[in-house]
């Protein structure tokens, strides 16, 4: 069975729910105030049970021009419409903004009930049917059946029940997409029960046991029983007419826009849109407007992209900025009505949910926009890839985009000459071929560089080195990124792993004989001068007496102290075997005790400044700690 939502809609007093009940048997009107004035004001729901395999859910929608917003927040939630129209009033103001609001919220199908028809003649009513057919000209229900009924004789009736049948059967169900959402239109206290929310189903499907989030105050709430058609159920699907028995929300914490989902997401003030204005006046480069999608509800602000200013029956690319921030996804659709709410001035679908602040309208911008407002699901996953700063994953883009993961895979793969994928596990990570590009490259220069300082070194960089240059050249990746990038330079043979850290592939420290041998008599020069202060052993004095080009001298210097062989101090390079040989003596000699630079002088055979010059040394070590006159030792463990 299909999961569908039929929605009336029509002008006050045209008889929706006086329709609804002659189909159903029920009165959606059930509010004391509605039966008090005679007309709809809140959103009526009920059912329509044609035949075993053929039912569906309504909402009954106000008429009346005060409750216009009540209109569009129940419009936002059915699959195809009864637009209904009186015999004896024919088109009116609301009739008119009813079917345009239907339009910008993309239903595509639905017919027309001519009501009333008892209280007009023959020539009236085809005057009637006449000026429908014109008024429905270039709209969705262009082609679609226009029955009469009368709800009080019944004629009509069984033709509308036909009609439904037909609608269920011609209209595809929306797709489910990957996150169940679904927008409280109606909360009360069942005694005995708890907290009731009902709701049309948006996308995603929600099991009985799932756990959901109320945004925006992302609190969680469990689920204790969830109803269709009036009877239990263990699952719900895009298109449900909902209603869930829920603990963790009290009646009293519920505000009009909450929304209920199995995803948490980060709420946005900012939405990019693709509008059209239906409103007699232009709209101009800034507009103040009140903004709904949904029960969402919010005063906004109107920025014209690619125009500066916007004639009646036009398209344009706006900017909408939100005074409240709200939870949004691309291709959702909403309605502007004017800053006094007295007028809907037009609407249209979100093309970008969280997109960047567009304070200049270069034609880039433009461009990119309006490739984005073209139904084109690849440029818009496209368009979020370039969009990130970081490399994306198909879970997040799924998630983004509210589509399900083999949906992202496979238009990834139709934008191959645009961006790059890397494999892990269950996932694909994407990044702009570009950029990667131009990652790799920086990633080597840096590697070839280091290892050319550090040829007789049998490592490489770390990731965490890789990272601070890659900042340093405004490459704002995470570490985690990193590694991934790394690893598949490594897949692709670029370059290899030596314990944690990254070589070029051909990186071998064994082939420079010559520096090697100059290497080893470096480090017996400086093993040379045992428990005394090596005064020559400077870098301007090594590159003269052991003939080294400065790059030469980099590679030397660094696998000596990589080895642990030498220490820098105080302008000089000292052997590391000859302090090791100085801390084992100290600690034969003076263990646990403090002991004085005279001590220590003794001990060496030296003397007060060569005795001070590897004190300070083995203090900034922590191998030593001074109290007042005094040492002790600290750290017994060799360098």
């Amino acid at each position: 069975m299909k999961h569908l939502i039929l929605g009336t809609a029509g002008h006050v007093d045209h008889g929706k729910t006086s329709l609804i009940r002659a189909l159903t048997g029920y009165d959606c009107d059930t509010h004391k105030d509605e039966q008090a004035r005679g007309i709809t004001i809140h959103l009526g729901f009920t059912n329509i049970a044609l035949d075993q395999d053929h039912q569906v859910g309504v909402i009954d929608v106000p008429g009346h021009k005060d409750f216009v917003n009540t209109m569009i927040s129940g419009a936002s939630g059915i699959d195809f419409v009864m637009l209904v129209i009186a015999a004896d009033s024919g088109i009116m103001p609301q009739t008119i903004e009813h079917l345009k609001i239907m339009q910008l919220l993309n239903i595509k199908s639905g017919f027309i009930a001519l009501t009333k028809t008892d209280l007009v003649d023959e020539e009236l009513l085809e005057l009637a049917i006449a000026e429908i057919q014109e008024f429905i000209q270039g709209s969705f229900l262009e082609d679609c059946n226009i029955i009469n009924v009368s709800n009080k004789t019944g004629q009509g009736l069984d033709e509308i029940r036909q009609e439904i049948i037909h609608q269920i059967d011609t209209t595809d169900e929306r797709d489910l997409g990957l996150i169940f959402r679904m927008y409280i239109d109606r909360i009360f206290i069942s005694e005995g029960h708890g907290t009731i929310i009902n709701g049309s189903v948006l996308s995603g499907q929600l099991g009985k046991e799932d756990k959901l989030t109320l945004l925006p105050l992302r609190k969680k709430l469990r689920i204790r029983s969830m109803q269709k058609f009036y009877q239990e159920v263990d699952e719900l699907k895009a298109g449900d007419r909902a209603s869930l028995n829920v603990v963790g929300l009290k009646k009293s914490e519920f505000k009009q826009g909450m929304l209920i989902t199995n995803y948490e997401k980060d709420a946005s003030n900012q939405l990019d849109c693709l509008f059209n204005n239906f409103s007699p006046n232009k709209i101009k480069l800034w507009t103040t407007v009140i903004f709904l999608s949904g029960t969402f509800k919010s005063k906004a602000k109107v920025h014209l992209i690619d125009c500066d200013e916007l004639d009646s029956g036009k398209n344009a690319i706006v900017q909408i900025t939100l005074d409240k921030a709200g939870f949004f996804y691309y291709n959702d659709k909403y309605i502007l009505r004017d800053s006094s709410n007295n007028l809907t001035i037009g609407g249209g679908k979100i093309i970008d949910a969280n997109p960047l602040n567009h304070r200049k309208r270069p034609q880039k911008l433009i461009d990119d926009l309006k490739k984005l407002s073209q139904d084109n699901l690849a440029y818009v996953l496209l368009h979020e890839i370039e969009k990130s700063i970081d490399i994306i994953d198909s879970e997040e883009l799924s998630y983004r985009l509210n589509i399900k993961q083999e949906q992202v895979k496979l238009l990834a793969k139709s934008l191959s000459s645009n961006i790059s994928s890397i494999k892990q596990k269950d996932r694909e990570i994407y990044i702009v071929s570009q950029q990667l590009e131009q990652i790799n490259k920086e990633i080597l220069r840096m590697i070839k560089h280091f290892q050319v300082n550090n040829s007789l070194s049998d490592f490489g960089m770390t990731i965490n080195d890789i990272a601070k240059y890659l900042v340093a050249s405004n490459q704002k990746l995470n570490k985690a990124s990193i590694k991934v990038i790394l690893d598949d330079m490594i897949y692709k043979g670029k370059i290899k792993c030596v314990e944690d850290t990254y070589t070029l592939v051909d990186h071998d420290s064994s082939i420079n004989s010559e520096l090697i041998q100059k290497r080893d008599k470096i480090l017996a020069y400086v093993d040379s001068f045992t428990k005394n202060i090596p005064e020559e052993v400077t870098k301007d004095f090594i590159i003269k007496k052991f003939s080294l080009k400065n790059q030469e001298y980099n590679s030397v210097i660094n696998s000596l102290i990589e080895n642990k062989q030498i220490l820098f101090h105080e302008n000089n390079y000292i052997s590391v075997k000859d302090l090791n040989q100085i801390l084992k003596e100290m600690i034969t000699s003076f263990d646990d005790q403090a002991f004085r630079i005279a001590d220590f002088r003794d001990l060496l055979g030296s003397n007060r400044k060569i005795a001070l010059y590897y004190l300070e040394l083995f203090d900034k070590l922590g191998i030593t700690q001074r109290q007042d006159e005094k040492r002790i030792i600290t750290k017994k463990n060799l360098i």
